[in-house]
């Protein structure tokens, strides 16, 4: 074989392989690893010696990794301490499957404080038509229109803690759901608190779970759902087979319109009645936000002049205890 041949072989094989000791093709390679930190800066790489300071510059440069280069997934590592992101946090531009969103010390929980974000929507993040998310082990505060807004399927939320949300705490604009899903399907909810979601304008028009338009199989289970100025629980149009399961509710809701702890509410007669919505097993102390009682546990209800879809909502095994008391 010529000499110059050989060498040409040689040189295709080599890139073919990589270099010595690479491994597997970079479209096998581990999932992409991120690191946020307090003390950290948005020039950095995001590695755990060189963290970012922001979830918004850990989307920016997720964007830019093909979802086959990385199987699909990508983890953001996040220290302790309090978070100010500068907007909406939007992962619309990731084509990523999924973002996996972790505290690196589980025992010092980091803190997403909205009272500093600028723009005209104040949700802590926005899947925005990109990947689902899996996020755990952490504390959303202050932010006025609420903490997450789904249109994705399949993202799993546990163990957080929504608080202080709403324009009682954050002002001159809507306040919607700690959680607002919107066409978003096959999400799990577990053990985590909702607490003090609070409307001064508006105050029925925010809950912990808004589940509409089209969102359906969704399972919440094992969540505190307490001080709430609207319905802990607003389903609309076209949701079927959503369960709510061992929720603990207490003081929410407004003795004026008269709702529930969970509602199916139908704003015009076009929209879709939902089909076997359920709330089971649950526990609720009967009183509305102010503290008074007459609060129910499940309803349906619409706007004036609106035919309620009946039975769009049901229960199995809830019970109200006006003793108790949730933190």
């Amino acid at each position: 074989m010529p000499m110059r041949l050989c060498s040409l072989l040689v040189l295709v094989g080599l890139l073919i392989m990589g270099p010595a000791g690479a491994g597997t093709p970079a479209s096998a390679a581990a999932p992409t690893h991120l690191h946020v930190s307090t003390d950290g800066s948005d020039t950095n790489p995001g590695t755990a010696e060189a963290p970012l300071a922001s979830l918004t510059r850990a989307a920016q440069l997720l964007a830019d990794v093909p979802a086959g280069d990385q199987g699909g997934t990508a983890t953001v590592w996040i220290a302790p301490g309090t978070y100010h992101e500068p907007a909406v946090v939007s992962w619309g531009k990731v084509t990523l499957d999924r973002v996996t969103l972790r505290p690196t010390d589980p025992a010092h929980p980091p803190t997403f404080d909205g009272s500093r974000a600028t723009g005209t929507s104040h949700y802590w993040m926005n899947t925005g038509g990109g990947p689902s998310l899996d996020v755990s082990g952490m504390v959303i505060t202050h932010y006025r229109t609420g903490g997450i807004r789904l249109d994705t399927d399949g993202n799993v939320i546990d163990r957080m803690v929504f608080t202080e949300l709403g324009n009682a705490f954050v002002p001159d604009g809507p306040g919607y759901a700690a959680l607002h899903l919107l066409n978003s399907s096959n999400n799990t909810v577990t053990d985590s608190v909702f607490r003090d979601l609070v409307n001064t304008s508006c105050p029925g028009c925010i809950h912990a779970a808004y589940v509409a338009n089209g969102s359906s199989d969704n399972h919440f289970a094992r969540n505190t759902m307490a001080r709430i100025t609207g319905d802990p629980v607003r389903l609309r149009h076209d949701t079927h087979r959503n369960l709510f399961e061992q929720i603990a509710f207490t003081r929410s809701g407004t003795a004026f319109p008269h709702r529930a702890m969970a509602s199916f509410w139908r704003f015009r007669d076009t929209e879709v009645c939902g089909v076997d919505n359920r709330v089971e097993r649950s526990v609720s102390d009967g009183r509305y936000y102010d503290g008074t009682s007459g609060q129910r546990t499940i309803g349906n209800g619409a706007e004036p002049g609106t035919e309620v879809c009946d039975q769009a909502l049901r229960g199995i095994g809830n019970v109200i205890n006006p003793k108790l008391q949730l933190p």
